[in-house]
């Protein structure tokens, strides 16, 4: 597996608006809306990406969602491949595994990066930033005074 390793992805950038051009909000919706919850998704800041036996999965929060593999999901990984020449991988052959890597994706400006995969998921699942361990047997500090 990989290391705890960021890799600036320079002149690769995927709109604001992403996660509701491959469904990602309106899906988190609906399911909202069968559980009759009242209110609707409010979208973090971070999303991450990943593929899994070719199928799009994409990470907001506490939601993991698999997208519809068509456009423009489908051209990330071709575009990530020829960017990175193929050193790194956002997807795994099998359903039951995952990728080395997670795209990282910044709503503020668009901006992406890879992260190590289990690295990537608690970043984007995190409700509150914090710097520490994740074990019980230290607590996490929050960012601030």
């Amino acid at each position: 597996m990989a290391d705890n390793v960021l890799i600036p992805l320079p002149g690769f950038q995927l709109p604001d608006d992403f996660p509701w051009r491959v469904g990602f909000v309106s899906l988190v919706n609906d399911q909202l809306r069968r559980l009759r919850a009242t209110g609707h998704f409010l979208p973090p800041r971070f999303f991450g990406y990943y593929f899994q036996a070719g199928a799009p999965v994409g990470v907001g929060g506490s939601w993991t969602v698999s997208l519809d593999p068509s456009r423009p999901m489908s051209l990330v990984t071709s575009k990530l491949e020829r960017l990175t020449k193929g050193q790194y991988r956002i997807s795994s052959d099998g359903a039951g595994t995952v990728p080395d890597y997670m795209l990282i994706h910044d709503r503020r400006g668009g901006a992406c990066w890879l992260w190590s995969f289990d690295e990537g998921l608690r970043f984007v699942e995190a409700v509150e930033p914090v710097v520490g361990g994740w074990n019980d047997a230290e607590t996490p500090r929050l960012f601030g005074p």
